[in-house]
């Protein structure tokens, strides 16, 4: 129990780190983190990163899907811990958006459904849930993006002004 209590502290300080940060910085970059030689940066609201994404996933995409006008705008955010074993453990932390793994390829419903993870641009899994495992052997020397987007449970993106609902990290890995 102490265990689980460490990693939600860790996890809401995280989430609160990578909102104010950008803040203090006072421009649109974000942060660069060090992490045991590896380097991590968010940005998910530039067009520049949007235009990237919807490039990079040109290889494995689904239709957007536009969020209902009149409801609630879903976001999502991920952060990436590295994991002691084995490359990281990613977190991903959505709002106004519902995991419902029993509906997969069923009738839509607003803001649910599950995530698709993406590492240079190439589809690596669906994601059920807010944790997700990254073996180090899907990464490559060097810069790597890792992207996460919100997806129905016809598995296309939900998007706003067709721009898919995503969060994307650039983890730089040792050579």
């Amino acid at each position: 129990m102490e265990k689980l209590a460490y990693a939600v502290i860790g996890a809401s300080f995280g989430v609160a780190l990578m909102a104010i940060l950008p803040l203090v910085q006072g421009g649109d970059t974000p942060p660069l983190q060090s992490v045991n030689a590896m380097e991590m940066t968010s940005d998910t609201n530039s067009p520049a990163t949007a235009r990237m994404q919807m490039n990079a996933m040109a290889e494995h995409s689904h239709p957007p899907r536009e969020v209902a006008p009149d409801g609630p705008v879903p976001s999502v955010t991920h952060l990436m811990f590295p994991d002691v074993m084995d490359g990281y453990n990613v977190q991903i932390l959505p709002v106004n958006f519902a995991f419902t793994p029993a509906d997969i390829n069923r009738e839509v419903q607003d803001n649910e459904g599950h995530a698709h993870i993406y590492v240079n641009g190439m589809k690596i899994s669906r994601v059920y849930g807010q944790w997700f495992h990254l073996p180090a052997k899907l990464l490559k020397p060097g810069l790597n993006e890792v992207t996460v987007t919100l997806n129905a449970n016809d598995h296309s993106e939900w998007a706003l002004d067709g721009v898919p609902i995503s969060s994307t990290f650039q983890v730089k890995v040792a050579n």
